[in-house]
């Protein structure tokens, strides 16, 4: 999906707080420094943790999926919510500040970048606004060398501030320095809470139907998980991660819904299965995942079928699947 021309005009990087206690912020890093769970990063590919990364870039997880202190990845769709790691309780004043920001919180870590590394210019997709979550940063050990490079624009952040940042623009880093640069990086929802900390001249400019907004979750009862039951085939595209959707036949991989431990499941042939929220009227999100994509079961009128969605703003892409509903429904 292309930019947006109205995101794109608004400032890449924004200062949310500059308030934050040094001393607390350093007895936290203190607390958590001596771990036996740094390890290098991984990525989240096709439902699946990935490979480390190849440069001495370590993460400690204080949030993760199914609340592992393994899982340095940042997580996506699947079986297991977000949830605090044993770590979280050894960094009370971080815990605080995450908490203020009145919001869902997806991945927590601390990242830590060797000197000497760097790290080449990439995007980060899909995250930022249009998508539902983003990805804001509290600086703890820094060095002039340490510097992030982001749409061509170098960037120092210091201790004592809480930072947004448009990462699915191109950005770089590099520490050229002789210590060890750390930053704490969390990944939120985006609700209002979220946005009240932006500047006001930020969010004056900001169209909000260019924000794919969290909405809560209404849960099912054990009748209505059964009634959604049903069998179609999916896009291949439609479970890549962060790819559009996209109306293609010949790539379609056969998919079921099944309630399974007071839920609903998505079984794709090939890949790890997905919990689906409901978020009103038979439309569903993924567990671990914004309103980036959505099913809708549209299954109790004579032609019952499924729709797939994937969004950037306020840009839709649709497909959509007849549906075959188990008998014993």
């Amino acid at each position: 999906m292309q930019e947006i021309s109205s995101l794109k005009n608004l400032p890449a990087t924004v200062m949310l707080r500059d308030d934050l206690d040094i001393d607390r912020l350093e007895a936290d890093l203190a607390a958590l420094s001596g771990s036996e769970f740094w390890a290098l990063q991984r990525s989240f590919e096709d439902g699946a943790v990935g490979e480390e990364s190849d440069v001495d870039w370590k993460v400690l997880s204080l949030r993760a999926p199914g609340g592992d202190v393994q899982r340095t990845d940042p997580g996506g769709p699947g079986r297991d919510g977000f949830a605090d790691t044993p770590l979280m309780a050894k960094a009370p004043y971080l815990s605080q500040i995450l908490s203020e920001l009145g919001t869902e919180l997806r991945s927590v870590r601390l990242m830590a970048l060797a000197p000497g590394v760097s790290v080449e210019e990439h995007s980060d997709t899909p995250l930022g606004l249009p998508y539902g979550y983003v990805r804001l940063h509290i600086p703890l050990v820094t060095n002039p060398g340490a510097v992030m490079v982001l749409d061509g624009v170098e960037q120092r952040w210091q201790p004592g501030t809480l930072w947004y940042a448009d990462f699915e623009r191109p950005h770089a880093l590099r520490n050229a320095g002789d210590r060890t640069r750390i930053h704490l990086v969390a990944d939120c929802a985006t609700n209002d809470e979220l946005l009240a900390l932006f500047p006001d001249s930020f969010r004056a400019d900001l169209p909000t139907s260019d924000i794919a907004y969290y909405r809560p979750v209404l849960p099912l009862t054990s009748r209505e998980l059964a009634e959604f039951g049903c069998g179609f085939a999916v896009p291949f595209s439609f479970m890549e991660w962060g790819e559009p959707v996209v109306d293609d036949h010949e790539s379609d991989l056969a998919a079921e819904v099944t309630a399974e431990d007071g839920g609903l499941v998505l079984r794709v042939e090939g890949r790890a299965p997905v919990e689906l929220l409901h978020l009103g009227a038979g439309e569903f999100r993924l567990l671990g995942w914004s309103e980036e994509r959505l099913l809708r079961l549209d299954l109790f009128d004579d032609d019952p079928r499924v729709e797939l969605s994937t969004r950037r703003g306020r840009r839709r892409r649709v497909v959509r699947r007849p549906a075959h509903r188990p008998a014993t429904v």
